[in-house]
């Protein structure tokens, strides 16, 4: 069962939808904010050139079979899949063949960005550095606009509450509890700040999700 702190507030701002989300996808939708606040705000560990090479050949590996298996299963398996997110888009625009294409490009990424890793040293300049805290905001927001779309199938929405001049509600006050619940300790960003960040993302709502990118 996950944290209910977030399901019961995203029950709550919610209720006035009728019908609204099932549990179920906001169960889904409060496990992929707590993966996406982690993977963007938690410091990894740096690992040597030697692992790092390592690990890009694995994934390139893996991604090569997962790519096979989704070939093999073919919309059949894409329409299970579907199912089970509750995305429910029509079954006619369902194509396997984009999906295998992406998979297909991120192993062939892998594989290069391996050779480069192993045929290089880093330097301690090179290790220093990284993207701020804002950067790394931007981009969390960009991933939970996309997962509270296409897990609630509700287009995400920023209003500001005229007495406080800041939104409380909708998808902004989402972020800002996912916020406050997972990230590290630490870890705060001003409201104003998430607010014009999430000004800014709000264009992504009508981008094509999964949409495979293309080779240079």
């Amino acid at each position: 069962m996950p944290d209910g702190r977030l399901f019961q507030w995203l029950r709550h701002d919610l209720q006035p939808l009728e019908p609204g989300p099932s549990d179920e996808a906001l169960i889904e939708l409060v496990e992929d904010a707590k993966r996406i606040t982690k993977l963007y705000l938690e410091r990894p560990r740096k690992l040597r050139p030697s692992a790092v090479a390592r690990e890009l050949t694995s994934l390139a590996t893996n991604l090569e079979k997962a790519a096979k298996a989704v070939e093999k299963l073919g919309n059949q398996g894409l329409l299970l899949i579907v199912a089970m997110s509750e995305v429910n888009p029509d079954s006619g625009d369902l194509d396997m063949r984009q999906h295998i294409l992406y998979l297909q490009r991120m192993a062939a990424w892998s594989r290069k960005a391996a050779d480069v890793a192993q045929q290089n040293s880093l330097s301690a300049q090179d290790n220093k550095g990284g993207p701020t805290p804002t950067q790394e905001l931007r981009e969390l927001i960009s991933a939970l606009v996309l997962s509270y779309q296409e897990v609630l199938g509700i287009r995400p929405t920023h209003t500001v509450d005229k007495d406080i001049h800041l939104a409380v509600g909708g998808f902004t006050g989402f972020v800002k509890e996912a916020l406050r619940l997972y990230a590290p300790e630490g870890v705060v960003f001003e409201p104003r700040l998430i607010d014009k960040v999430v000004e800014e993302k709000l264009d992504l709502r009508d981008l094509e999700f999964f949409e495979p990118p293309s080779f240079p």
